[in-house]
């Protein structure tokens, strides 16, 4: 049996998949934390790359399998958005032109792996530590975190970054950058680019191949995989799988699951339109982000729900906690001490849940 990167079953088939005529997808099973899926157009004599992956391996397993594959000198690389596991590894492809919102590319510049590296080399020791038995150790005031539960906190982040090594990462930023749209060439085949940031970050973009009919959706799409939302508003996000909708295409490329179609971008829709109007009222009242998370996961309405067998639940907290800075006039970019406060409490939700 095959697996993913956690050692899990894989639920659909990784690597190298054409999608439409001289498009291709490749895929990561089973869309969890940085099992990201990314692209390839192939024109006359070039091809554009959508996506690198989370550190130049997995890259540079990915570059490989093309070009037994495929064989096309990459003349272009997108990139979709800022997240790490979709350009960390862009250094692979220095000096070709790559492409990324003026919003995107502003965070991928400044937005190195230093932290995570040095977050995945201290979760062990926050378990450790978090597990002696002294309960002020256990929530321990560092001077760089909120008090947490350690216990939890390391144990979550040590599991999810587990097969990642960012210590190889160099930041290789976006070359050229745009607003809006942009039609790009990859051998007198047209590619167009659509902004629709900001949404699941602040400088999303969706890929058009429309002679083939498929949409790279990116991390506008999670398929099988409870999304996150880092950036939003909801509403920024929704109207972005309606654009995509609108596009009607044969195949649609998630950033995060297996290949999908329009019924899984109306899934993903259809789940943020309850989170919203399910949690707003809880938030309003009173409830915490965890508290309003815990309980929508209770709720008869989401066990009757397509997502309800989604992987990876608990990261509802990480969008909960999105609409209520919108909901309080604070959005605006999620620091690294808000981060491991949102782990801490999506680990702890994590664990509430494997418990149950």
């Amino acid at each position: 049996m095959k697996r993913t990167l956690f050692g899990k079953p894989a639920r659909f088939e990784g690597g190298l998949h054409e999608v439409g005529s001289g498009v291709f997808a490749w895929l990561q099973p089973n869309g969890e934390w940085g099992e990201s899926n990314a692209g390839l157009v192939i024109g006359d004599g070039e091809a554009v790359l959508v996506d690198t992956l989370w550190g130049p391996a997995f890259t540079q397993r990915m570059l490989s399998a093309i070009e037994q594959r495929v064989g096309v000198p990459i003349r272009t690389l997108v990139n979709t958005h800022s997240d790490g596991d979709h350009v960390w590894g862009n250094q692979l492809l220095e000096g070709t032109e790559i492409v990324a919102t003026e919003a995107a590319a502003a965070i991928i510049r400044e937005e190195g792996p230093g932290a995570l590296q040095r977050f995945k080399s201290l979760a062990p020791r926050l378990r450790f530590v978090g597990g002696l038995p002294l309960p002020v150790v256990g929530t321990l005031v560092l001077p760089f975190l909120p008090r947490l539960e350690l216990r939890r906190l390391g144990a979550y982040v040590e599991t999810m970054l587990a097969p990642y090594d960012f210590s190889d990462v160099r930041v290789t930023p976006p070359t050229r950058v745009f607003s809006g749209r942009l039609v790009i060439d990859a051998g007198e085949r047209e590619v167009r680019l659509i902004e629709v940031g900001p949404a699941h970050t602040p400088g999303d973009l969706i890929v058009h191949v429309p002679d083939a009919d498929v949409v790279f959706a990116a991390d506008v799409l999670f398929v099988g995989v409870a999304p996150v939302m880092w950036a939003g508003p909801t509403s920024n996000w929704i109207a972005a799988l309606e654009r995509i909708l609108d596009l009607d295409p044969a195949v649609v490329v998630p950033g995060h699951g297996p290949l999908s179609g329009p019924a899984e971008v109306r899934d993903l829709r259809d789940y943020l339109v309850w989170v919203d109007a399910a949690a707003r009222p809880r938030l309003t009242a009173g409830s915490s982000v965890v508290e309003t998370a815990r309980a929508l996961l209770r709720t008869d309405e989401h066990r009757r729900a397509p997502w309800a067998g989604w992987d990876s639940p608990e990261r509802i907290v990480i969008t909960v906690a999105t609409i209520d800075r919108h909901r309080c006039g604070e959005a605006g970019p999620v620091g690294t001490r808000e981060r491991a406060a949102l782990f801490a409490q999506v680990g702890a939700l994590a664990a509430e849940l494997e418990g149950a």
